[in-house]
């Protein structure tokens, strides 16, 4: 496909050199591409504007050896909801870089583009709640990704696990009963009601996210464990995520 059409969303921005800038771009059709957006670093280009984190895009580029280069592009939504508020920002910055570092270049990824597009929607619009939002998002990443937590029964022997606090193994990748707990690795001890939170914001629509209601405590137990699960997954831990949680301290959220 030398020169093609797509619709895609701005995953990550960076300089390519003193004029130009490379998109990340998570498209609908063909997965994510990295994309030159030449002159975009000068504030009269036609690029500038859309060469933005964020940003929903139809655009036109031409296939590269190592890099595509847009040619035409056109903003369908910049999500200005999102704009105005720092922990909106900071928490679409970070589901931005979490689909960036698990998507491979060129794999169609349609429901993962589907998923980022409605977490921006919802992160963008002011009386949706972040936080379930954003644990639902995480999670279904995940299930999307090959890598959805097991949270119905013991991972390893299959029983269901019972009592008012439940072990989490972010390596072995779910949850397990007090007898395989010992096998399982590194654990978390989770309250039940943030695993059955868990199983709601995973197995419901995205949007329905804010009718969930819990604690503090079950709150920041799911934060915790997805947080764990996920550096273990990927090797490493965002840089967004220590902006977003330190933001959210500071707006008590």
């Amino acid at each position: 496909m030398p020169t093609y059409n797509a619709e895609g969303v701005v995953v990550r921005v960076r300089d390519l050199n003193d004029t130009d800038k490379v998109l990340h771009i998570l498209t609908r059709e063909y997965g994510k591409l990295r994309c030159v957006a030449k002159a975009a670093r000068r504030p009269k280009s036609r690029f500038t504007p859309a060469a933005q984190l964020f940003n929903h895009l139809q655009f036109q580029a031409y296939t590269g050896r190592n890099l595509d280069t847009l040619t035409q592009v056109e903003i369908l939504s910049s999500f200005p909801g999102l704009r105005e508020d720092l922990v909106r920002i900071a928490a679409a910055t970070y589901a931005c870089e979490l689909v960036d570092e698990m998507a491979q270049e060129r794999q169609p990824l349609e429901p993962v583009f589907a998923l980022l597009l409605t977490a921006l929607r919802l992160l963008g619009t002011p009386e949706m709640p972040v936080e379930p939002v954003l644990r639902g998002y995480e999670l279904k990443l995940l299930a999307l990704m090959g890598f959805q937590p097991v949270l119905t029964g013991c991972l390893a022997c299959g029983a269901p696990v019972e009592g008012s606090e439940v072990y989490f193994s972010p390596g072995a990748g779910g949850v397990v009963c007090r007898r395989c707990a010992p096998e399982a690795g590194a654990l978390r001890v989770l309250p039940r009601a943030a695993v059955e939170a868990m199983r709601f914001l995973l197995e419901g629509d995205l949007r329905r996210a804010h009718v969930l209601r819990y604690s503090p405590e079950v709150g920041s137990s799911m934060a915790r464990a997805l947080e764990q699960y996920l550096e273990y997954r990927l090797e490493r831990r965002l840089r967004s995520l220590d902006f977003l949680q330190q933001v959210m301290d500071t707006a008590g959220r």
